[in-house]
């Protein structure tokens, strides 16, 4: 799916505009945690498939970001209304990060994006 029509889909806004691209985007992510992030994506043996992963998250601030730009992603939806502050969205374009927002709750917005094809990133991890 392109990053637009999952915009479309999310009523997305982007408050990084500037670096807005037509990007295909075939797998998500969500939490709130993101030293889970980090453990599952890091994960993942095939890092093509980050270029191609959205994190979502209801977790407005740095940490998402950072989270983000270590692991490679380059999309961020916030949920659940959640308005990020201008440090922020100053720190998302420093780190090329795409940041989107929408009214959407994570559960549905996963849900509408599992509809319409986008998998969840699978891992393979020995506890």
């Amino acid at each position: 799916m392109k990053l637009n029509e999952l915009m479309g889909l999310m009523d997305a806004k982007s408050y990084t505009p500037s670096l807005m691209k037509d990007k295909e985007i075939n797998f998500a992510f969500c939490s709130d945690l993101m030293s889970d992030a980090l453990v599952i994506m890091n994960s993942v043996k095939d890092p093509t498939i980050l270029e191609h992963t959205i994190l979502i998250t209801g977790l407005a601030t740095q940490q998402s970001i950072r989270t983000a730009e270590m692991l490679d992603v380059d999309v961020v939806l916030l949920v659940r209304g959640k308005i990020p502050s201008e440090k922020v969205i100053l720190l998302a374009h420093e780190a090329q990060v795409m940041l989107l927002s929408t009214e959407t709750t994570m559960f549905n917005a996963s849900g509408i994006l599992f509809e319409k094809g986008i998998r969840g990133v699978k891992y393979n991890i020995q506890w």
